[in-house]
C-alpha cells in the first residue's frame, strides 16, 4: 500500500509539473511565471498575445482527472456570474490538449499572506477592520447573486494600492448545495459538517478567522509565557472583541448577513476615532 502511495505521488508529480516560461497556451496565451500551485490547479501568469496585457491562466490537474476538470468548470460558471471591481473578470474558457483552462483579468499587488510574512507587515486594530470591511463589499456580492465564496484566507486576498480584491473561486458553490462528494472523500479537513448545504455563515465565519489572522500579525508573545486562547492573548476593544466571537459562533451570528456585518464594522471603526 505504501509503495502505491508512492507511485502515485511520484506520477502525480510528473504528469502535473508546471509548463515551462514562453510556452503559448491555446494558441493565444504565452506563459512568464508560474504563480501557484494548488490541489486540483496551476495558475500562470501569462500575456494574452491578442492583447498584449497580463491575465492569470488557471489549468486542470491531469492527475486529478475529472475531478479537477468538473472544479475549473463549476469555478469559470460562478466566475461569469460575478461582476465587482474587487472581483478578478473572467476573460475566457477553453480546452486544449487534453487539460481545461479558465482565464481571468490579472490582479498585481500581494497577498495579505505575503504582505504579513514576506515583508513583516503589522496590522492596527483599526486596519485589520478596515481591510476586511472593503473585503465584505465582493462577498456580500457573491451572496447576492446566490453562491458562497468557500475559501476566504489571506492567502486568496490580494492588496493592490491599498485596495483588496477577492480571488481564487475553486471551492465556490451555489447556496443550499452541498461539498461535492468527490472533495469530501480526497479532503483531509472539512471547513464545515460533509452534509451542510452552503449558506452565507460559512464565508462570515471564515471572515472571522481572516480577522483574526490580521490582528495576530501585531502580537509579540511575552517571553516564557505559555500560548493560550486568542481572548486572553489579543487585548482587544470590547466591541471588536463581541464581534469576532459572533464571527466564530462563540454568541448569536449576524442574522443579516454580510450587510449587517457591514454595519457593525462601520459603527465599531466610528467608536475607533
Amino acid at each position: 500500500m505504501e509503495l502505491r502511495r508512492s507511485w502515485q505521488r511520484w506520477l502525480g508529480l510528473w504528469t502535473d509539473r508546471p509548463q515551462r516560461e514562453g510556452t503559448t497556451i491555446g494558441e493565444r496565451y504565452t506563459i512568464q511565471e508560474l504563480l501557484g500551485m494548488g490541489s486540483y490547479g496551476l495558475t500562470y501568469l501569462c500575456i494574452d498575445d491578442q492583447t498584449g496585457k497580463e491575465v492569470a491562466l488557471k489549468e486542470s490537474k491531469p492527475s486529478k482527472g475529472r475531478l479537477s476538470a468538473r472544479l475549473l468548470d463549476r469555478e469559470a460558471d460562478v466566475m461569469k456570474r460575478l461582476h465587482h471591481p474587487a472581483i478578478p473578470d473572467l476573460l475566457d474558457v477553453f480546452t486544449s490538449g487534453r487539460r481545461n483552462y479558465i482565464v481571468t483579468e490579472y490582479i498585481r499587488g500581494q497577498t495579505l499572506e505575503d504582505c504579513i510574512f514576506e515583508q513583516g507587515l503589522r496590522y492596527t486594530e483599526r486596519e485589520c477592520l478596515e481591510l476586511a470591511g472593503q473585503l465584505l463589499a465582493p462577498v456580500a456580492h457573491v451572496h447576492e447573486q446566490g453562491y458562497i465564496h468557500g475559501d476566504i484566507r489571506i492567502p486568496n486576498v490580494i492588496l493592490r494600492e491599498g485596495t483588496v480584491h477577492l480571488i481564487d473561486f475553486g471551492l465556490a458553490r451555489r447556496l443550499g448545495e452541498p461539498l461535492l462528494p468527490e472533495l469530501k472523500r480526497r479532503m483531509r479537513e472539512v471547513p464545515e459538517p460533509e452534509d451542510e448545504p452552503a449558506i452565507p455563515d460559512q464565508d462570515l465565519q471564515d471572515m472571522g478567522h481572516f480577522l483574526l489572522f490580521m490582528l495576530y500579525s501585531a502580537y509579540e508573545p511575552e517571553k516564557g509565557r505559555e500560548p493560550a486562547s486568542w481572548q486572553e492573548e489579543l487585548q482587544l476593544m470590547p466591541e471588536l472583541h463581541q464581534m469576532l466571537e459572533r464571527l466564530l459562533g462563540l454568541r448569536p451570528r449576524y442574522e443579516g448577513g454580510a450587510r449587517q456585518l457591514q454595519a457593525e464594522m462601520d459603527r465599531v471603526l466610528l467608536i475607533m476615532e
